[in-house]
């Protein structure tokens, strides 16, 4: 059996049609809220259905997650990390597992510049929401299991899943009333579309599992356009471009101005994630990226994608 937290996501949709038809002889059962919540001591099974599941489950998939960005750290932390914890704890009673494979960010790496590589990201330079404070948390308890077949599959921004970029694509209309953004021109946006994404992740899962591996679910440098090329492609047909500033210039611009200033809404929705374009982190594909252009999986260029989203904004 295939336990899976969070299938019905947009990720998930994608990748369970394309699991079935990679694993045929297992059946694939989603825990699903609120009958059971990952955050329930428990999964808030009863004992037995509890105990019939993992004597069952060979492949555990735990895709749920807390994904807004603005609650406070101690709420997502009973999602994200708290969750975790119950599901490898859930894990441990699985005599037939085989594989448990979480589902993390790219994002991890918060305000640290340079390199994501597929490896273990310690910093202490702090991050830009709570969300992604309590996916690397989570990470952490998941590379602190010996006793399990773990593995963890990060996944850059993902077109369709109502990301950070997507986000901004959606108030481009409305864009003159925006008048600061937090970004560098020559960051990198690493951008992949959801249908690609669950694709790659039930390849991965099902062809090229390996226990304490790291997997990178991105398009890497090479098919990363820059933030200001993005912006180029947005405002090619005119509109008030807003000015690009450094994360700490637009946190101090949104606590200056009043919120009854134009644009003062849209600049605060914007500040729980955007800054995340004001910090270079290239997104190393690796040895992964190599496994998935095997497969005939090289994901879109990220102006493909780009130009797709803008074209159904229209």
């Amino acid at each position: 059996m295939i336990l899976v937290t969070g299938g019905t996501g947009t990720v998930g949709r994608e990748m369970l049609p394309v699991l079935e038809r990679l694993m045929p002889g297992e059946a694939i059962h989603l825990l699903r809220r609120p009958a059971a919540d990952i955050r329930v001591p428990g999964l808030g099974l009863p004992s037995e259905e509890r105990a019939a599941l993992q004597r069952q489950a060979r492949v555990i998939i735990h895709c749920a997650a807390e994904i807004r960005f603005n609650l406070p750290l101690d709420e997502v932390r009973e999602t994200n990390l708290e969750g975790t914890r119950r599901m490898l704890e859930f894990a441990q009673g699985c005599p037939r597992l085989e594989r448990f494979a979480h589902i993390s960010t790219l994002y991890i790496a918060g305000r640290r510049e340079g390199w994501v590589r597929e490896a273990p990201v310690p910093h202490g330079e702090g991050y830009f929401n709570t969300y992604t404070q309590s996916k690397h948390e989570a990470e952490a308890l998941v590379l602190a299991e010996t006793k399990l077949p773990v593995s963890i599959h990060r996944l850059s921004s993902v077109m369709g899943g109502g990301g950070h970029v997507e986000q901004v694509l959606r108030l481009i209309p409305f864009s003159s009333e925006i008048p600061l953004l937090p970004g560098r021109p020559e960051v990198p946006v690493d951008l992949i579309d959801a249908a690609w994404t669950g694709r790659a992740l039930a390849t991965l899962i099902a062809r090229h599992f390996e226990a304490g591996a790291i997997r990178h679910l991105c398009a890497g440098p090479a098919l990363a356009p820059t933030l200001g090329e993005l912006l180029d492609m947005a405002f090619a047909g005119g509109g008030k471009r807003p000015r690009l500033v450094s994360a700490s210039k637009f946190e101090w611009a949104l606590k200056a101005v009043s919120e009854r200033t134009t644009g003062w809404r849209a600049m605060a929705g914007l500040a729980t994630f955007l800054p995340h374009l004001s910090v270079s982190q290239p997104f190393d594909p690796g040895v992964t990226g190599d496994l998935l252009r095997r497969e005939g999986l090289t994901p879109a260029h990220g102006r493909e994608l780009m130009a797709a989203m803008l074209s159904a904004l229209v």
